[in-house]
């Protein structure tokens, strides 16, 4: 299946996503952690905590996290995503819970329980119609006072996924629940990215 193979308005089903897996081609998968992400880490500017990452895919970050005392809790209704990343836990003797589910029906025995939320190709994966729905299920997990740290796409395409989004886009989605602290373009994306990614950092209110 090549990139815009089976693209529309209303983004992938899951047995979409299943396939792509089957197929391995996971040409949104950059191999390691998002550059922007590693640099916040070398800057200090993120603190070890009980963090989640949704829609984690092979989960680079969730790994990144986990190796720097991070309790990390992962999330993807992939298999194929959730077998690779508990694999690669395993073999690397890190620990973590990684939760082979869909992120907006998580229990509510998770509400209130994080101080970060990493968000990484999730939130341009899914139906921009889903993302007030994305938005609700963040604000019920942090707690008041933590931090969604996330890279948002914005791709200057009609249709997805990815789904194009804006600086406009995350502020209108965003601003009734969280406080921005920073949304600016990022100079530190993987080349094939340069110029394309909105770093936030924004404040559970």
């Amino acid at each position: 299946m090549g990139k815009k193979d089976n693209q529309s308005k209303d983004g992938y089903s899951q047995k979409d996503w299943e396939r792509h897996y089957e197929m391995d081609d996971l040409h949104w998968d950059l191999g390691k952690a998002a550059p922007p992400f590693v640099r916040l880490w070398q800057e200090k500017n993120i603190s070890p905590g009980n963090a989640i990452v949704p829609g984690c895919g092979r989960g680079h970050e969730v790994l990144f996290l986990a190796e720097r005392g991070f309790q990390v809790t992962a999330v993807d209704f992939s298999r194929g995503a959730v077998e690779f990343l508990t694999t690669a836990l395993a073999k690397r003797a890190f620990g973590g819970r990684v939760l082979h589910q869909d992120f907006f029906e998580l229990d509510p025995v998770y509400d209130n329980s994080f101080d970060l939320l990493l968000e990484h190709t999730f939130f341009c994966a899914i139906s921009p119609a889903m993302r007030e729905q994305y938005v609700a299920t963040a604000g019920r997990l942090l707690k008041p006072g933590s931090l969604l740290i996330g890279l948002f796409y914005e791709t200057g395409e009609k249709d997805g996924p990815p789904f194009n989004t804006t600086r406009k886009d995350v502020v209108d989605s965003f601003f009734d629940q969280f406080t921005i602290e920073t949304l600016d373009k990022t100079r530190h994306s993987a080349e094939r990215r340069q110029g394309k990614e909105w770093l936030g950092i924004l404040k559970k209110k």
